[in-house]
């Protein structure tokens, strides 16, 4: 079953069109990378190849990355604090005959035109090292050391708990809200193993637990063991009647606890660390 679906998703993603996507910052390249990807997402019948060229600040730099144009023509999207570098290249784009785009030139517009002022053109601006990104640092570490289980001395100090059975996306949720800032600690639900009792009695964190259909859950542990070669049959870790119990364990602890519940089945990772967001901010 889980040959044949990946074999039409193959299908699927061999019918569509391809076409070249550039994108060139002047920092990380973080933005562009988010808003191309969102962008492209929206035209189903066709896949886009990214080029990725972060850290343009020399002429030289810029001129690889255009040669990369000139040889696979395609969209442009950039980021350019320095106006001299940004003239180079929307002037070379035109020459080659391929539109490029500044994506933050409408917004900062926006922003010049409310706050009566002009932006700074500082590069990298927004990775400041600034007490936020420690704040940062300091999430991750701390989800990385409270991966799977592991529990810190004072559970209060985590923001949120993520809870629930085997391959519902916790590991890279609780890494994601890190990245934010926000001190997560994941807790697996595995069938004959109590909740630790930390959990229930925690006051601060909030506790959410994450849950996706038999269906999806079934493909993605068949997908872990095939990928170790391992023999699937009568595999109680992909029984989908075993399955089925322990998504229905995770819902009586959730009606008990009075916890809320995320749906995984549909959603991305961002997507479902923006649920998670929406329920801290309602809870406060």
């Amino acid at each position: 079953m889980v040959k044949r679906w990946i074999q039409r998703a193959r299908e699927k993603v061999s019918k569509k069109t391809f076409f070249h996507l550039h994108l060139i910052s002047d920092s990380t390249g973080e933005t562009l990378i988010t808003t191309g990807r969102a962008a492209a997402a929206q035209y189903t019948n066709w896949r886009a190849v990214e080029h990725v060229t972060p850290m343009v600040r020399s002429a030289e730099k810029l001129e690889k990355a255009l040669n990369g144009v000139d040889a696979t023509p395609g969209i442009v999207l950039y980021t350019m604090v320095d106006q001299k570098l940004e003239s180079i290249l929307v002037n070379r784009c035109k020459a080659l005959g391929v539109p490029a785009v500044n994506v933050l030139d409408p917004v900062t517009k926006v922003f010049d035109g409310f706050l009566g002022d002009t932006m700074s053109g500082r590069v990298g601006a927004q990775h400041a090292m600034d007490e936020e990104y420690f704040d940062r640092l300091e999430a991750v570490q701390f989800a990385m050391a409270h991966d799977d289980g592991n529990l810190p001395d004072d559970i209060e100090e985590a923001e949120i708990i993520l809870i629930g059975i085997s391959r519902t996306s916790k590991t890279p949720t609780s890494i994601y809200l890190a990245q934010r800032g926000i001190k997560t600690i994941n807790i697996p639900l595995v069938p004959g193993v109590d909740l630790p009792a930390e959990i229930i009695s925690a006051k601060q964190p909030l506790v959410v637990a994450l849950v996706a259909s038999a269906e999806r859950i079934l493909q993605v542990r068949e997908n872990r063991l095939l990928a170790f070669d391992r023999d699937l049959t009568g595999d109680i870790y992909v029984d989908r009647a075993s399955i089925q119990e322990e998504l229905a364990l995770t819902r009586r602890l959730c009606k008990q606890n009075n916890w809320p519940m995320i749906d995984v089945s549909k959603r991305s990772v961002e997507e479902t660390a923006a649920a998670i967001l929406a329920l801290r901010r309602n809870r406060t």
